[in-house]
């Protein structure tokens, strides 16, 4: 990232790159989910331009890597920002940090928008599927997760042993 002096809202791509380091996802799979200009959106709603520039700033000063951002308000809107794109809900911010930032907004925790829950980063993470959307397709269930062991069904041998009912008095 190259640092870039701001006190203002940078742009969408600026919004991007941030959120890639900050949930190990690209920027192309961010965008992929739908949700990039809303939770852009959301993020200037909830803490105001001026503090996501300066959050911006502080990821860029400290190389790209949230861990190296010193700052309690810088850290708490990145944290704010990953949970957005992992749960599809803005959290409630850190009491001191939302009276830090002077705004007028509750401090509530709220659900972005109805496609936030099925977009969520957190089905991505174990191949999972939102619960009443998205539905894995037909007859999947019969098969294990990607990555899993496989299991033997009813009746298949996995060793050149006798099955319990082969299995001599």
């Amino acid at each position: 990232m190259t640092p870039k002096t701001s006190t203002s809202a940078r742009s969408l791509d600026d919004f991007l790159t941030a959120s890639a380091a900050l949930t190990g996802f690209g920027a192309f799979d961010l965008h992929g989910t739908g949700m990039a200009g809303l939770y852009h959106r959301t993020a200037l709603e909830q803490v105001g331009g001026p503090a996501v520039g300066r959050f911006l700033d502080a990821l860029d000063a400290a190389g790209g890597d949230p861990d190296g951002i010193t700052d309690e308000t810088a850290r708490d809107i990145a944290r704010a920002i990953a949970h957005m794109w992992y749960l599809g809900v803005w959290p409630q911010l850190a009491a001191p940090v939302h009276t830090a930032l002077g705004r007028e907004r509750a401090n509530t925790a709220f659900t972005v928008s109805p496609e936030a829950y099925t977009e969520g980063l957190v089905w991505r993470t174990f191949d999972g599927h939102p619960a009443g959307a998205k539905p894995p397709g037909f007859g999947t269930w019969a098969d294990p997760p990607p990555g899993a062991p496989a299991v033997p069904r009813a009746g298949e041998r996995t060793s050149g042993l006798p099955g319990p009912r082969e299995a001599g008095p």
